[in-house]
């Protein structure tokens, strides 16, 4: 399906999602909605990891989590989700590794289950375009280059790991502006963490991302890093639960909840 096509509710996506009509990533559908990275661990990791992600909330700004364990249905983002098959493609992790690629989980859903959905970096991307930025890629169907930074987050229990971040190429005014526009919308992920010199903060290689599709600027323009809820994805890895379920990278929950909701957090 077209990112273009005349689908303009989330709900809309949600349902062709569900009925199996796409499978393909999220990100350019229906703008000014909130889209989540989705995480669901065992309820003996969900404690730890809800700790992780207020220790840790400018990567990791967690919007909701399931009201008990087992429940497959984020009221608070929309009153028909389901958990279990309205992301496109999901991620099965057995011991910090992947294992299969699905497009639904409810033959591996578990009463133990404790969903968490955190925020993505495309609610910024609402706000820069508000403030008349441009999209940084050549389509909005494009995701922004991402890479595992040397910035370490704040550890909690077995959740631990280094801040995956996003780039996009400013000037010197589009910097100022953008920090602005952060500071201002207060909208998770408005604040860079750094700009310049990629390799001080671990990036070697601006060619080559970890995630997502590298982006290639003119000299009078800067990468600017800011973090992304990947950082959760990364943790989890590490900390290599017997089982848990991710999306997979630009396959995200579309949710109802709209992206001006976050500016007044």
């Amino acid at each position: 399906m077209d990112p273009k096509a005349s689908l303009t509710a989330p709900n809309a996506i949600r349902e062709m999602i569900r009925a199996g009509d796409y499978s393909g990533p999220t990100n350019g559908f229906v703008p000014g909605f909130t889209q989540c990275n989705i995480v669901i661990l065992p309820k003996a990791y969900a404690f730890d990891f809800q700790k992780y992600c207020l220790q840790n909330q400018d990567c990791c700004p967690l919007l909701a989590t399931s009201v008990n364990a087992g429940d497959h249905h984020l009221d608070v983002l929309g009153g028909n989700i389901d958990i279990r098959s309205d992301v496109p493609k999901y991620r099965v992790l057995r011991d910090g590794q992947l294992i299969d690629e699905v497009n639904n989980i409810h033959q591996l859903w578990s009463n133990d289950f404790v969903t968490f959905a955190l925020a993505s970096y495309m609610a910024f991307d609402y706000v820069l375009h508000s403030f008349g930025f441009a999209h940084t890629t050549s389509s909005p169907a494009h995701t922004l280059p991402m890479y595992i930074s040397n910035i370490d987050s704040l550890a909690v229990g077995p959740f631990a790991g280094n801040k995956v971040v996003c780039m996009r190429p400013m000037d010197t005014q589009e910097i100022i502006k953008a920090i602005q526009a952060g500071s201002i919308s207060r909208v998770p992920h408005g604040i860079p963490v750094h700009f310049g010199e990629p390799k001080l903060i671990g990036i070697n290689n601006l060619s080559k991302p970890n995630f997502g599709e590298p982006v290639f600027f003119s000299q009078d323009k800067l990468p600017v890093f800011w973090t992304t809820s990947l950082t959760a994805h990364l943790a989890i890895t590490r900390a290599a639960p017997e089982l848990c379920i991710i999306n997979s990278p630009q396959h995200m929950l579309v949710t109802d909840r709209p992206d001006m909701d976050l500016l007044i957090q």
